[in-house]
This record gives C-alpha cells, sequence and structure tokens, in this order.
C-alpha cells in the first residue's frame, strides 16, 4: 500500500507576516491557510539591518499562530544566512542547499509561498522551479481586499520577468533613495564630523570611535563584532593614534597608553561611548531616516554585538589635512 503524501510548506518571513503584532490582519503565509492545508511549514528568516524589524520575532509569532489554531503539524523555524537579502547570485545557492538538506521522496510535496520576502528571494523561488533543481510547486497569496483569489499557483515561464522587473524598480529606488542622502565629512585635522554643513555633538573620544567606524566602512562592508569583556586590541590602537592626530593636546601620557594597552577597553565602556555618540547625531540630525545611516548602527546577538556604519562608501569623505 502505497504511503500517504506529505504536504509540506516553505517560505521566507517578511514585514507583512507580521500580522496582529503590528495591528494588522494575517499576513502572507497565514492567509496560504485559508486555502490550504499542509503536515509541516518550515519557516525561513534573517537577521535585519533594520532594527525596527526583528523577523525571527515574526517567524516565532507566525509559528505560534499556526500551532495555535491546528493548521499544521509541525513548524520548524531556519534562520537563514545572507548579507545582501537583494541579491539573488547569494541567496540562490544558500536556498537549494538548505532545500536539498530536506527529505526527498514520492511522498513528500513541497509547496514555497513565494509572496514573502524581498523580489530576489522571489526570483530564486521561481528559478529553483523552472530550473528542476529541487521538485517543488509555487504558490502566491494576495490580501482579500484586493478582491483576487487568496492563493493562485504560480505558472512557470511567467513569472519570472515581472518579479525580475520588480527587483530592478526596488534597486533604483533604493540607489534613488541613497542618492538623497548627504555625504559626511570627517576631518581629521580638527577633530569634526559634519553632514549638510551640521557638526555632529561628539566628544573628543566620541569622535575617535565614530571615525574607527567610518575608516571601517571604506575598506568593508562587514559590521565588526564586539564580544566579551574587552574589545580588540586594533581598535585601542587606533583609537590611541587618532587622538594623537586629532587632539594632540589631550593626548594621553605614554604611563596612561601602557596601562590602556595593557587593561583594554571593556565592553561596558565601548558601548556606553557608543550610545553617547549616537545620542549626539540624533540631537543635531533633524532628518531622522538620514540619521540612521550616520548613527553607528548595533545589530545582532545581547553578547555578540555587531557596530558599524550603514552609510555606502560614497558617502564618506575623510580629510586628512
Amino acid at each position: 500500500m502505497r504511503a500517504k503524501s506529505k504536504k509540506i510548506l516553505l517560505s521566507f518571513v517578511g514585514t507583512n507576516d507580521a500580522g496582529k503584532m503590528k495591528g494588522g490582519q494575517d499576513g502572507a503565509i497565514l492567509t496560504v491557510f485559508r486555502e490550504r492545508s499542509f503536515d509541516d511549514v518550515h519557516l525561513l528568516w534573517n537577521s535585519s539591518k533594520n532594527p525596527e524589524v526583528d523577523f525571527k520575532s515574526i517567524a516565532e509569532y507566525v509559528s505560534e499562530e499556526i500551532t495555535k489554531r491546528g493548521l499544521s503539524g509541525k513548524v520548524y523555524q531556519h534562520e537563514f544566512h545572507c548579507n545582501d537579502v537583494t541579491n539573488h547570485n547569494e541567496i540562490y545557492p544558500q536556498l537549494l542547499s538548505f532545500c536539498k538538506s530536506l527529505e526527498i521522496g514520492p511522498e513528500k510535496k513541497y509547496t514555497a509561498a513565494i509572496a514573502s520576502g524581498t523580489p530576489a528571494m522571489q526570483v530564486c523561488w521561481i528559478l529553483m522551479a523552472e530550473s528542476g533543481d529541487f521538485p517543488i510547486e509555487l504558490i502566491r497569496s494576495n490580501e482579500p481586499r484586493y478582491g483576487k483569489p487568496l492563493v493562485i499557483p504560480i505558472k512557470l515561464g511567467t513569472g519570472l520577468p515581472r518579479i525580475l522587473r520588480l527587483e530592478e524598480e526596488n534597486k533604483q529606488l533604493q540607489k534613488d533613495k541613497e542618492e538623497l542622502i548627504p555625504p559626511l565629512v570627517i576631518n581629521v585635522k580638527n577633530g569634526l564630523a559634519n553632514v549638510n554643513g551640521v557638526t555632529l555633538d561628539l566628544s573628543p573620544i566620541e569622535f575617535c570611535y565614530y571615525r574607527y567606524f567610518a575608516e571601517r566602512k571604506l575598506i568593508s562592508d562587514e559590521f565588526e563584532r564586539i564580544s566579551g569583556i574587552l574589545v580588540p586590541a586594533i581598535f585601542v590602537e587606533n583609537l590611541l593614534l587618532y587622538r594623537k592626530e586629532s587632539f594632540p593636546d589631550k593626548e594621553v601620557s605614554e604611563k596612561q597608553k601602557r596601562e590602556l594597552r595593557d587593561r583594554g577597553i571593556s565592553s561596558a565602556t565601548f558601548r556606553s561611548n557608543v550610545s553617547k555618540a549616537n545620542n549626539g547625531i540624533h540631537n543635531v540630525l533633524k532628518n531622522k531616516s538620514h540619521a540612521k545611516f550616520f548613527e553607528i548602527a548595533i545589530e545582532g546577538k545581547k553578547n555578540s554585538k555587531l557596530y558599524g556604519l550603514r552609510l555606502p562608501k560614497a558617502k564618506i569623505i575623510i580629510k586628512r589635512k
């Protein structure tokens, strides 16, 4: 006797899935269950660089709702590590690797709900289905207010061009948005940081912290991980160098330097100075959406935070003379 097929739903978690967490209606994933049923559900979430969006919490909310409402037997949550959620060249191999880690067989029927996630993520679902790299059906859910069927299948060969156009439109919108951001000018000699003619309210030590992350941004887009009791020794060395270059009259003595190198800088002191620097930045920059690009952004888990600037490299000018 042939075993009964097992229906399994896969989906990225998107901002619209927050639903009642944000006082709204059910998002794209929960809408699927109005017309479809599944035995298992796999939710993929990625860490966001936007501090206002927590995809892990949204995934937990959707998982709890599915379980509470008895919509599926088991719900699994998976962190999807991705640095650029707009780059399908990065997303696709990781997504395919994840799918192939699942059990494949005639008794397993996989379906991907592609309405949640970035356009690049939607592209990857379609590429996977069209290539046959992984056997999967594609569906899209629609909000009831639009008067369309709640759940529709995606016809292969027709969905990709439209989503690619949407992806290009989103990239252009992001580019246009970044063009409007004024440049950050750091004057090493004067120890000042300016944005659009406005001097950021930074103390000498805060300026040195800020310059460190501006210099780092020009070298790498990756944020710096600060964990443990002390910050990395390279941070201390750069701090001493920046203080000497910008504030020679306030430079620490050789004895103090030795003590600082020996003792290091505690993570608690580091976090406090970052917080003060960010407060000084937000106090003078009236455009709050722009201010988020200029602050020292903080991401990650409690005991292993990542720090860096979201500002595009092209917007950072460091005057050294």
